[in-house]
């Protein structure tokens, strides 16, 4: 009788062993279905517009830009041209690969130059956005393991991102709030150093050609105490451009 007792709580033990395994699979699987939804909401196939770009420094002084934005294979290429104020008109950058690749153009000069591989961490424009944060997020899924953890929103899942081995990222980690009914994030945290470096904020979720789009994003930067906000003014999705248009010779136009 009491091996057969012992036997029957070894069978319970492994029952239950299982079914955690299975959990954990079931868990890790619905982290990456869900970034996956999120990153095809986030980033149509093509898409062209105007935003606004209004940075606030620490020292509470205003800087607001308007430039054209323009994107192709899923944000894997984006084109920006910025149109006012005046001083910086024409001002261009490209960026291609998903940031490997940043080439910027500066009319004073009329020179296109090729930035290094680190410089996708540096700010574009002055603003609390890097190069890198207006690339691509398909890099979320290849550069990142993801896991879903429990939210305290019960309107949001919470995904935990964190780089794989020999991956080149600019942050620690991220963990992002996404909206179970869209799959649009609602917010980004991102960790440098282990540091809550910034929050994006993804505000305004309006319909545009069936697409969620957010009509404002805004960046906090932590550790600066300033903040950017970009509104979108004008987008249009499925655009089709011509060929070499996302070129560093393309930027001088």
């Amino acid at each position: 009788m009491k091996i057969l007792r012992i036997a029957k709580r070894l069978r319970h033990l492994v029952c239950l062993l299982n079914i955690g395994s299975i959990g954990l699979i079931a868990a890790n699987m619905s982290a990456k279905s869900i970034l996956d939804s999120m990153t095809m909401v986030m980033q149509p196939i093509s898409s062209q517009g105007k935003m606004e770009q209004e940075i606030i420094t620490s020292s509470d002084i205003k800087r607001v830009f308007t430039f054209n934005y323009f994107s192709e294979e899923k944000g894997k290429n984006v084109l920006i041209r910025y149109i006012e104020p005046r001083k910086v008109r024409h001002n261009a950058f490209l960026i291609k690969n998903n940031g490997e690749d940043i080439w910027v153009y500066f009319p004073r000069t009329r020179r296109v130059r090729k930035l290094a591989s680190h410089a996708k961490k540096q700010k574009a424009q002055g603003s609390d956005f890097s190069y890198e944060d207006f690339s691509g997020s398909e890099e979320w899924k290849t550069d990142y393991r993801v896991k879903q953890i429990l939210s305290s929103e019960h309107e949001n899942y919470l995904l935990t991102l964190t780089p794989k081995i020999d991956s080149e990222t600019s942050y620690d980690s991220l963990k992002i709030y996404v909206n179970k009914l869209n799959y649009y994030p609602s917010r980004m945290l991102y960790y440098q150093d282990s540091i809550h470096l910034k929050t994006l904020h993804f505000q305004d979720v309006q319909d545009i050609q069936g697409i969620p789009t957010a009509m404002s994003m805004r960046m906090e930067n932590h550790a600066e105490d300033s903040q950017t906000t970009m509104r979108i003014l004008e987008m249009e999705y499925n655009v089709v451009f011509d060929e070499g248009f996302f070129t560093e010779r393309n930027l001088k136009k």
